[in-house]
């Protein structure tokens, strides 16, 4: 497809009506429009490539922020939510256009109340979690006493969710991977301490959604940036917790948890110790502009890393 020289109006965008037959002449003209939200975004940092429907996304540069952005500018100019669309780094474009053309992404459908057995969790298993492992906790002072707010801690093991419930002065809600919700049981207790799932494969939009809002809620929202375990070493970070921060302006909690990696050797009280570390929060200015958004997040990321990482017990974790 040959550049657009004179790409059309964005505020005379409508939803066309589903149609096999009206889709193909418009194609073009979604296309142009997709382009020119991307190119004013910034939302392709492989900078301007050729938009064709067969293009994967991948290729265009969009990860799971990008396409956040990406769906977001969409639904602000054509009223289509997108949330229910299972997205990946391969879906190709057409597939995007089809269903904003037609409105045909599934609905998102209703959220399921999360963290209503959170407080009596706290108080029947915090309280064996504090005994057994002798918990220590430090800086509790440096969360938030109201509004919203970003957790963002390394991950050595499954005892991070249950431990940082009991750790935190707060209620939190906080993303587990799809994986953990096949289990009936697991996931139900999950819910119950506030969990929602992400999918790790896909760009999850529902978990970023569920995660705004929660912070539109006056919630603490609390995020693993390596995205998966990784005991006795720091993995590099993903942007999220970042991303999510200077989107809404909530501030960054880094939060540093050691010694639930070795959980598995606790045969008797306090042969091994947790301790979980909160640091004083980052303050950030909420950013419109999603190309300053992503760049900032990046940074945020940088310097929640380090200071994480500096206050783990093991050396040379820094070093990947």
């Amino acid at each position: 497809m040959a550049p657009l020289a004179d790409p059309p109006d964005p505020s005379s965008a409508t939803v066309p009506a589903r149609s096999p037959a009206g889709y193909a002449p418009r194609m073009s003209e979604t296309v142009g429009r997709i382009r020119l939200l991307a190119l004013l975004g910034e939302l392709t940092p492989n900078g301007p490539v050729e938009l064709t429907p067969d293009r994967p996304l991948r290729e265009l540069g969009i990860d799971s922020l990008g396409w956040a952005e990406l769906a977001a500018a969409i639904q602000g100019e054509w009223g289509v939510d997108l949330a229910g669309l299972q997205v990946g780094p391969e879906t190709r474009l057409g597939e995007v256009l089809r269903a904003v053309e037609g409105s045909d992404g599934p609905p998102a459908g209703p959220r399921p109340r999360l963290g209503r057995l959170q407080g009596t969790a706290d108080v029947l298993g915090g309280r064996a979690l504090r005994w057994w492992f002798r918990l220590q906790v430090e800086g509790a002072e440096h969360v938030p006493v109201a509004g919203p707010a970003v957790l963002a801690m390394n991950h050595e093991s499954a005892l991070d969710i249950p431990i940082i419930v009991t750790a935190c002065p707060r209620r939190i809600t906080f993303m587990a991977k799809r994986e953990l919700y096949k289990n009936v049981f697991v996931s139900w207790a999950l819910r119950q301490l506030g969990g929602f799932s992400v999918d790790r494969a896909r760009f999850d939009l529902r978990a970023i959604d569920a995660a705004l809002e929660a912070i539109g809620s006056g919630l603490i929202v609390g995020m693993y940036p390596e995205g998966t375990r990784s005991p006795g070493r720091l993995e590099p970070f993903l942007p999220g917790a970042g991303w999510l921060a200077v989107r809404t302006g909530a501030p960054l909690v880094p939060c540093s948890i050691s010694g639930t990696d070795r959980a598995r050797a606790a045969t008797r009280p306090g042969r091994v110790r947790v301790r979980v570390r909160f640091h004083a929060p980052i303050r950030v200015e909420p950013q419109t502009d999603p190309g300053s958004r992503r760049r900032m997040a990046e940074e945020l990321t940088r310097r929640l890393r380090r200071e994480i990482g500096g206050s783990l017990p093991r050396a040379g974790l820094l070093g990947r």
